[in-house]
């Protein structure tokens, strides 16, 4: 219970947000030089999408690489980061408050399960509140990560083959 308490927190709040802004802009420098990405190939992208942020960097990497694999691996960094927030939620429901986007969530969740995983998953929304939620409600881990899996796996592939098809006409 102290776990939820201290995602609850302020200093928590802040913590995440500042974070956030943090791999952001990393994220942005790598779009204009992905070089550390081409020096540490594979195992630098499935870390960093571990960390967050890193759904963008399909753009300039695309070019650089294989577009599956990236694709791939990318979305495991970012399916194990989304796990991170599914086992916070099954921590309770005193992780985050229910305002209207998270009852939206919630119903979404509970009446269309796995498709609404894998919907979630397909847009860039922040999925770590769809993580918390699926958490708490209780959702099995398995029916959680496959769907989410899936749903970022489509959206880095057509994401990247956007950005060929714009590498084409210019």
């Amino acid at each position: 219970m102290k776990l939820a308490f201290f995602f609850q927190s302020k200093y928590f709040k802040k913590l995440s947000f500042f974070l956030g802004i943090a791999f952001l802009i990393i994220a942005a420098f790598f779009a204009v030089k992905p070089e550390p990405f081409l020096r540490f190939g594979y195992l630098g992208i499935f870390v960093f999408n571990i960390l967050g942020a890193g759904t963008f960097l399909i753009i300039p990497l695309v070019k650089h690489f294989q577009l599956l694999p990236l694709a791939l691996i990318s979305a495991c960094g970012i399916t194990l980061n989304d796990s991170i927030a599914w086992f916070i939620g099954t921590s309770g429901t005193a992780v985050i408050p229910k305002g209207k986007k998270v009852k939206r969530i919630e119903k979404s969740i509970q009446k269309y399960g796995a498709y609404a995983l894998f919907f979630w998953s397909l847009i860039p929304f922040p999925y770590d509140l769809i993580g918390f939620v699926a958490g708490y409600l209780g959702i099995p881990y398995r029916m959680f990560v496959v769907p989410t899996f899936l749903g970022k796996f489509v959206r880095l592939i057509l994401l990247g083959i956007g950005t060929l098809q714009v590498i084409k006409i210019f």
